[in-house]
């Protein structure tokens, strides 16, 4: 018998399966190790190149981006509706002058406010927004095909708003805009805590009172229902993801209510010195943040522990903090 040759040798002669014990498996077993080495290096190496917190606001901002296009070229355009801000203002030359490109247009029109903007804002959210204005004016540029069957002006308008009022959002919960007005509306919203759907509207109001001197009345008094659809979507999709609740719980069994917050909820709560205005007895108030998904387990909690526990319910638009939003630069 050939050892050399054998397919197995643990069962051929004796002395050859103890080499192969010997030398063979960990020679196979440091070779797996090199290629789990190698493996975990190139997973390191884009973890570091392309790092998730930056990867998956790049694709919701380009995947809003598309959204956003698809409102426009495929209903407004065929309804001869308008946009607010930058692609409003871009559609208004384009229904006077048709052989232009509305993304063309868009893309410079935005080089103005980049250049303004580059010392208001931080260097992600410039290059975020610089994302969101070139996939936008890209895709505007390639969907000039597209048309959506939408007959009545009425429900283009809607149905507009809502494509375009959730691409939006989804550029500007990722920490970009579209550009344009979108750049004014979030320095203000992260300045002054002002609205962007409410900023946004009041600015869209520009190119709607032009095209409704220059294209046509009824387009532009359409395009407010469009605009103030978009602006609501949006903002409604920029506070789904941060809006909590705010809880007070007053209950004589406190320190059992708070432990379970801290225990079962792991959330965690402050604790107030209250007085009862009627028995004039100290109590312990309970202050607590939890997400709208966590409401139904702490009211559970608390009744089960003290059926006659008072509890107070507030919604909450935004919480920065330890185990909510971080605060970003601006």
């Amino acid at each position: 018998m050939v050892v050399g040759k054998t397919e197995n040798p643990l069962t051929g002669f004796p002395l050859a399966g103890f080499f192969f014990v010997l030398f063979g498996v960990p020679r196979r077993r440091k070779k797996r190790e090199r290629e789990m080495r190698k493996v975990k290096k190139w997973i390191e190496l884009g973890r570091t190149v392309f790092p998730p917190n930056l990867w998956l606001p790049a694709f919701s901002i380009v995947l809003g981006a598309l959204m956003w296009a698809i409102s426009i070229n495929g209903i407004l355009v065929h309804h001869k509706l308008l946009s607010g801000g930058v692609s409003g203002l871009a559609l208004v030359v384009y229904y006077l002058i048709p052989k232009l490109s509305i993304g063309l247009m868009v893309f410079l029109m935005n080089i103005p406010t980049f250049i303004m903007g580059w010392t208001m804002i931080s260097g992600k959210f410039f290059a975020f927004s610089l994302l969101g204005m070139a996939s936008f004016s890209f895709f505007l540029t390639v969907t000039t095909w597209l048309q959506i069957a939408v007959e009545n002006p009425l429900l283009a308008c809607l149905f507009a708003g809502v494509i375009s009022g959730v691409g939006s959002g989804l550029i500007f919960r990722a920490g970009g805009s579209g550009g344009g007005t979108g750049i004014i509306a979030m320095v203000l919203n992260r300045r002054f805590s002002v609205r962007v759907g409410i900023v946004s509207f009041l600015l869209n109001s520009v190119p709607l009172a032009l095209g409704a001197f220059l294209i046509d009345l009824n387009s532009a008094l359409y395009s407010i229902i469009y605009v103030y659809v978009s602006g609501s979507v949006m903002d409604r999709i920029i506070t789904s993801f941060n809006e909590r609740r705010s809880v007070w719980i007053i209950s004589s069994q406190s320190s059992e209510v708070y432990g379970q917050i801290l225990s079962k909820l792991r959330r965690g709560a402050t604790l107030l010195a209250g007085k009862g205005a009627y028995t004039q007895s100290p109590v312990e108030v309970i202050y607590s943040v939890i997400s709208p998904f966590e409401l139904a387990k702490l009211k559970d909690l608390v009744i089960t522990i003290d059926p006659k526990a008072f509890i107070i319910i507030n919604e909450t638009q935004e919480v920065i903090g330890k185990g909510f939003d971080q605060p970003g630069s601006f």
